[in-house]
């Protein structure tokens, strides 16, 4: 899921330009690394701003009338790709269009055992690294799944015992 799936499976749909400006990296892909996701993440950046430059270049305005919407009592799901990941939601609607409920799935909360499995294993087979060098690689761990969850929170408080 996210930038490195969508890399590993679809790095040759990229935008002539991307594929151009990206020759000395592409070629890390495929890979199971989780830092190579960070890089994923701008190639996908440079492959949005390429193609944006197509779509404002063709674009022709076309007049239409606005569509008519008329509330009704409703339920909608919705799924896209974001960033970090799936994002997932559901919207429930009254006759007036009101929202009534909302449950949103978030990637950070699918990365979550990843991250887990991840620091896990790197601790388990690295116990002979310093406290800060633990501390680092596990920082950098949970910024390859998930830079929001390290920029938004406190993330990381390590007890030693």
């Amino acid at each position: 899921m996210g930038a490195l799936a969508r890399m590993n499976l679809n790095r040759t749909a990229l935008h002539e330009h991307t594929k151009r400006d990206t020759t000395d990296v592409i070629t890390q892909f495929p890979t199971s690394n989780i830092h190579r996701n960070n890089l994923a993440q701008a190639i996908e950046i440079l492959h949005s701003i390429d193609s944006s430059i197509d779509l404002i270049r063709a674009y022709q305005a076309i007049d239409e009338p606005p569509v008519t919407v008329i509330p009704k009592n409703s339920v909608g799901y919705g799924i896209i790709e974001a960033p970090r990941g799936t994002l997932l939601h559901e919207l429930k609607i009254n006759d007036a269009g009101v929202v009534t409920e909302a449950h949103v799935i978030v990637p950070t909360s699918q990365n979550q055992i990843g991250i887990e499995n991840a620091i896990r294993d790197y601790v388990g087979k690295n116990l002979d690294k310093t406290k800060e060098e633990l501390a680092h690689e596990i920082e950098r761990i949970i910024r390859a799944y998930d830079p929001c969850m390290s920029c938004a929170t406190h993330f990381l408080t390590v007890k030693w015992v």
